[in-house]
């Protein structure tokens, strides 16, 4: 209440009737660095997607399904309400803003944590009010006095062993892209965009190897803004440096004849509004989000690309089985259970510090027991809750390998389980097992199919407020589009090559969380008169728990869907486990 107070005091000094407190950084990321969690340090609120908005009088933060729980917590105090994203009745943050702004009122915020595409969006709800714009104003600076710095850390090559194809041969493909949409200048703005171009990686964001960067490329040039002190021992052929301080200046100074007959192009959902202003009004512009190249390119793995995947995933395989036997070792030991939801994640970093390339997690490990599970990205911290011998423990995990990005949620009995939990666990699998038996038209999109995950939850009344899939990155960004499988829209089709997660769930508030992820591969099933149909490829290889499985709920397909994923499972791992260790797998996850 004290930081909403003194913001209210630095907003009337200024003249500023609203402020917006977006959180996000200067380029889109999934995930930001320390010094970009304004919204965290003012509301207490620390999910990855919320939008706060203060006026003279009232605070609201905007977040999705994933968050509900965790936010109400959170906000506690605060003085800052929830409001439910896409509940019934729930207002979005620009109809707060238009119904609680004076006519002619000053709406404030820092221009580099908001995209041009939201900007758009804001001006149009609030262009009754004769609203006005001052996007050059940071005020959580001078209140956080100890804000932590940028961080600026040195990049490392990606070696072609792992890239595949060397960054001279992805700007060429590049470059014919542009020639085929008419571009003739793109700015790339997205880190993993950048780092996947670049061929180099880094640590400049946590959970994601990327460096902060911008990219500017012609049919003849090709600019990097980069700190020079990250490249050190780093060629770069082909691309000039620049300062990455100077690339919104770089911009001020464009002209239409740089470009020749072609536009220039910027992704508008992930171009922030100082960059977007500085453009120069005599030049072209192209801001399709669809039209962005890199992020289908990266989403479409190459053959190379998915040989190195492959390998990740099993030795991902092998951690989550040899921690999965310990912790049913830890349960079915005699005497107190002394085990904590942290002591999780540590078992699972130690056994990846034992895997060829590891470089570290690829998000925050989600270990929730009992009720902090139906909270569906609960961070358990350093040591979190106890855990007793009842119900579900659910474990989410992943890594980041040289060669893959890893990304796998198993839920757990650790104890005796209602009939409720087992039902509902059963009604999760048999979505999941849906979707990866399904085989569907080429030109499908994700939006199409994600009914096949909620469908069996849904005859129940029941159902889950995230999607069912998203992208997943090449020792990039854990989270990665274009495509996904959700209920929301989304017109990109699913092509051989793309990776996904599959990933149903169902959260009872206070007491239970159930989520089974694999990540699946986009590949060709069979081509008939009727044209090509897709299915996929599951790249995952950890057991699913048959204990928590209600048998009669099965048909006799799913069942032996799941005996013979489990029999890939054992043979795909089994050469890297000790006898023990096969012995157990063997064991546990024999024919159902």
């Amino acid at each position: 209440m004290e930081k909403l107070t003194l913001l209210r005091n630095r907003m009337k000094a200024q003249g500023i009737d609203a402020y917006i407190i977006t959180g996000a950084d200067a380029h889109g990321s999934g995930y930001v660095t320390d010094y970009w969690k304004t919204r965290a340090w003012l509301s207490g609120f620390t999910g990855s997607n919320g939008m706060v908005v203060v006026t003279r009088d009232k605070a609201g933060l905007w977040t999705d399904g994933r968050y509900f729980v965790q936010a109400a917590k959170e906000l506690e105090g605060s003085g800052i309400d929830l409001y439910k994203m896409e509940e019934p009745g729930v207002p979005t943050y620009q109809a707060f803003l238009k119904a609680q702004l004076p006519q002619g009122g000053r709406v404030g915020f820092d221009g580099r944590t908001l995209s041009v595409q939201s900007y758009d969006a804001l001006r149009r709800q609030l262009n009754e009010k004769a609203a006005t714009y001052e996007y050059a104003l940071d005020l959580i600076d001078g209140m956080w006095t100890d804000r932590p710095l940028v961080p600026s850390h040195p990049a490392f090559a990606h070696d072609i062993r792992f890239a595949g194809l060397s960054s001279c041969e992805k700007l060429a493909i590049v470059r014919g892209e542009m020639a085929k949409k008419d571009i003739g200048g793109y700015v790339v703005t997205a880190l993993d965009d950048i780092a996947w171009l670049l061929n180099i990686r880094g640590g400049d964001v946590l959970y994601t190897p990327v460096c902060y960067a911008y990219l500017f490329i012609t049919p003849s040039q090709a600019h990097v803004f980069i700190d020079a002190a990250k490249l050190q021992g780093i060629p770069l052929p082909g691309f000039t440096k620049h300062p990455y301080e100077g690339f919104t200046e770089f911009m001020r100074g464009l002209r239409s004849a740089e470009l020749g007959k072609g536009k220039l192009f910027f992704n508008a959902n992930k171009t922030h509004v100082l960059l977007g202003e500085a453009i120069p009004r005599a030049v072209a512009v192209n801001r399709n989000v669809s039209d962005d190249i890199i992020p289908l390119l990266k989403a479409k793995k190459s053959e190379a690309e998915l040989a190195n995947i492959r390998n990740a995933y099993i030795k991902e395989g092998v951690v989550w089985v040899r921690m999965l036997k310990w912790l049913e070792e830890q349960i079915q030991a005699p005497g107190e259970l002394n085990l904590r939801e942290g002591d999780i994640t540590r078992k699972l970093r130690e056994l990846r510090n034992a895997q060829a390339d590891y470089i570290g997690d690829s998000f925050a490990t989600i270990a929730a027991y009992g009720a902090n599970a139906a909270s569906a990205h609960y961070n358990p911290g350093p040591q979190g809750a106890e855990i007793a011998r009842e119900g579900f423990l659910l474990i989410d995990s992943g890594a980041q390998y040289l060669d893959g990005t890893t990304d796998t949620t198993r839920t757990v009995p650790v104890g005796p389980l209602t009939d409720e939990m087992r039902r509902n666990f059963t009604l999760v699998l048999k979505g999941h097992i849906a979707l990866v038996m399904a085989v569907f038209p080429s030109g499908t999109t994700g939006h199409q199919i994600d009914i096949l995950a909620r469908q069996h939850l849904w005859r129940d009344g029941l159902n889950y407020r995230h999607g069912t899939g998203h992208g997943i990155g090449y020792v990039l960004c854990v989270h990665e589009g274009p495509h996904n499988i959700a209920t929301k829209h989304n017109t990109v089709a699913l092509a051989p090559g793309m990776m996904a997660s599959n990933e149903p769930g169902m959260y009872k508030d206070g007491e239970y969380g159930i989520r089974i992820e694999n990540i699946l591969c986009v590949r060709e099933a069979l081509e008939t008169e009727y044209g090509t149909f897709l299915g996929f490829e599951s790249l995952t290889f950890c057991p699913i728990d048959t204990r928590a499985i209600v048998p009669e709920m099965l048909t006799a397909a799913e069942g032996e869907y799941l005996n013979q994923y489990h029999k890939a499972t054992y043979e795909a791992l089994s050469p890297y486990l000790n006898e023990a260790e096969k012995a157990w797998l063997k064991k546990g996850y024999a024919n159902f």
